[in-house]
């Protein structure tokens, strides 16, 4: 983790170094060292520890980016499985697809996903910088994640 710090996070795009900077992390218990909090600190910057089991609700890149992307590779492997264009095993079980194939797969699945939906996944997961212009972006979409996915039944919001 502290290698990471050092080599990415100090050196990331955009960091302002007087400014005050926030990293989401997940509960792993390497992450909420003395020595990472020491660095932390020293890089400007506030720790936040998304506790376990609410990854999947908290993570901008779990809500917004894997779950779309998951489901498209997935169905785009569910159609070429379905066309029947697949090579056999001699043992008669179906290869995987070819590398070349799975990558189109993830960069169709790539360009679907857009920056607003990102951007609008930031302020489903709470996370803002100015939360108190943006309260109103909560209720928009009742039930419902930018790019079309769907909030667990848990997660959901009541509306009056």
């Amino acid at each position: 983790m502290q290698d990471w710090l050092e080599v990415v996070w100090r050196r990331r795009t955009g960091a302002v170094p007087k400014q005050r900077g926030m990293l989401i992390l997940n509960g792993f218990r390497g992450h909420a060292t003395d020595s990472v909090k020491s660095s932390m600190e020293s890089m400007n910057t506030d720790m936040v520890i998304i506790p376990g089991g609410l990854t999947s609700q908290l993570q901008v890149l779990d809500v917004v980016v894997y779950k779309p992307l998951n489901d498209s590779v997935r169905a785009q492997y569910s159609n070429w499985l379905l066309a029947g264009n697949l090579a056999l095993s001699p043992t008669g079980n179906a290869k995987k697809p070819p590398l070349g194939l799975f990558l189109e797969w993830v960069m169709v699945a790539w360009n679907s996903i857009s920056s607003e939906s990102i951007v609008q996944g930031f302020r489903k997961c709470h996370i803002s910088s100015s939360l108190a212009d943006e309260d109103d972006v909560l209720w928009e979409i009742e039930g419902e994640l930018p790019g079309g996915g769907e909030l667990p039944a848990e997660s959901r919001t009541e509306s009056n």
